[in-house]
């Protein structure tokens, strides 16, 4: 589900889901514990969560 969400967020975005979002936050990316540092995170941590 990882790569579906980066090619999702390649055409919405326009710009690397990978390279971008890989290691952004607490929870974009592979794995992810504490709170989510902002919107974006959230989005990521909702993502892990379905």
């Amino acid at each position: 589900h990882l790569l579906q969400f980066g090619d999702l967020i390649d055409k919405i975005a326009g710009r690397s889901g990978f390279w971008y979002y890989g290691f952004y936050g607490c929870y974009c990316g592979l794995g992810g514990r504490g709170r989510p540092q902002d919107a974006t995170d959230r989005c990521c941590f909702v993502h892990d969560c379905c």
